[in-house]
Formats: C-alpha cells, structure tokens, sequence
C-alpha cells in the first residue's frame, strides 16, 4: 500500500492536512510560497490523490487517523505547525493529543471537530448506508456536485482545475474513499472528540476561513470561537471551502505568524518534491 506525500523545503516543519475530495494537490500555492523558509510535508490520505485506492481498503476515520500518525512517526515530525482542512481536523489531532511535542501551532481552515446534526445528519446517515455509499460513487457526489457548490467567488474554479480534482477519482472504484466519510460525520469516532475541542487551545492556534462556504461557513466557525475565544481569525468573505486554493496568500502569511519565518525568494508550482 503505497501512501503519496509531498516532501519539500528546510526549515521549521508544516505539515498540511486534506479532507474530502481533495489531496496535498489542494495547497500547492502554499508549499510554492512557503518552501523557500520551511519544510513543507503533505500526505494524500488512503483513496485519495495519488495514494492507492485498493477496492477493499479500510477508509474509516480511524484508520485514516492511524496512518497518519504512522506517517508523521516515519517523518519525525517534531514541533511543527499543522494547517488542517475539512476532516483534517479530526484525522490529525488525535496524533497531537497523544504527543503534543509534535506541534507547536495550528491554522484552521473551514474544518470541524463534531458530528453533524439536524436535517443534514439523517442525510449523510443514508449516505452512509450501502446504497447511499454506492450512488455517491456512481454520481461522483463529492467532486461533481460538492466541489463547485462550496467553492466561493475570489478564485474561479476553471474547468481545467475541476478537471484536476475530478481525474485522481476517474472511476467508481477509485471514489471508495470519498464515499466512505460522509457517513463518518455521524459517527462514533468523530462523536467521542466533541467534548475536546477546547484542548486544541494547548497550542497556539489561528484560523483563516472562507465564509462563502455553503457547507462549512460561517456556524462552524462560531463553534470554534466559542471554544477558543482568543484565537485570531482571518475571515474572508469571498472565499469558500478551498481556503489554501482561493486564498493561499493568507494560508501561508497564517503559517508563518507561527513560525516566526517569512518568504524570502519565490518558486513555481511545479517546484515541489514528491514521494509515492
């Protein structure tokens, strides 16, 4: 089973974690502009990016939190900044519950840490379901309709760059993972860290968040708020669920108010390393 990860730059330690649909692809733009000053890691999660996608694989979150933590052990990442997207909020910190030396800050980017509730949970029960499960993998749910949905106005999504979220997860097959987590937001796994939002307050912590979001906006934000009351946020209201994709400047300028590092000379996006 081979896991892909982005490895580039020296520096202090960033380590970018993605939810769904995406991959590390989603924070290019920031590793471009952060690598010069920092080393830069990102992981594709199992049936995501260019990581395998084994048709009997295990995509639960709990397997996925478990890789993860393997894969920060085989990096040896110690004291780094982890930017969290969408389901990395709850994939990633049980690893820095469990050793807090491995971080020193946080940013939050329209991520959560709670079950859903209301219309919405008995919606993503059902796609939870067997048959829920396969139609969001036939219809391509995630990519096809989410995507573009929760995209917001400062950055357009292309048809090339839908394109490239949609050509890592070409076939039904290859969309298991996908399709596995939306069931997972009304879950036990997520449901048993509700109660621990607060301690993510151990580090220091920021968010930048995009409140055109439609589907994790403006409410989730307020959840975090009210549990990290003295957290700055950087709220920028053209901006939807892609925060590193449309608004990448304030992603990395985020990273390195943690760091204490900034740029000092400029790359490509084709600059970063990858390993598979």
């Amino acid at each position: 089973m081979t896991l892909h990860h982005v490895d580039e730059g020296q520096g202090p330690t960033v380590v970018f974690v993605h939810g769904t649909p995406s991959s590390s692809f989603e924070f290019r733009h920031v590793i471009q502009r952060l690598a010069p000053t920092h080393r830069c890691l990102s992981m594709d999660h199992l049936g995501f990016g260019k990581s395998d996608k084994p048709v009997h694989g295990d995509y639960s979150l709990r397997a996925h939190q478990e890789r993860f933590e393997r894969f920060l052990d085989e990096h040896d990442v110690q004291d780094a900044v982890f930017v969290l997207h969408d389901f990395g909020a709850s994939i990633a910190l049980p690893a820095l519950w469990a050793r807090p030396e491995r971080c020193r800050g946080i940013v939050l980017l329209n991520t959560f840490l709670w079950r859903a509730t209301g219309p919405m949970a008995w919606l993503l029960s059902f796609y939870g379901s067997r048959l829920g499960r396969w139609i969001y993998r036939t219809f391509n749910v995630s990519v096809g309709a989410l995507l573009p949905y929760a995209w917001g106005r400062r950055t357009p999504l292309t048809p090339e760059l839908h394109a490239a979220y949609q050509a890592p997860l070409a076939t039904s097959d290859d969309r298991r993972g996908t399709a596995a987590l939306p069931g997972e937001l009304v879950g036990p796994t997520l449901g048993a860290m509700e109660s621990r939002v607060a301690e993510v307050g151990r580090w220091p912590v920021r968010a930048v968040w995009g409140m055109a979001d439609a589907m994790v906006g403006a409410s989730e934000l307020a959840r975090w708020r009210a549990a990290l009351p003295h957290m700055p946020v950087d709220a920028l209201d053209d901006v939807g669920h892609f925060v590193a994709e449309e608004a990448p400047g304030a992603v990395a300028e985020a990273v390195e108010a943690l760091t204490g590092r900034s740029k000092h000379s400029t790359r490509s996006d084709t600059g970063a390393r990858e390993a598979g």
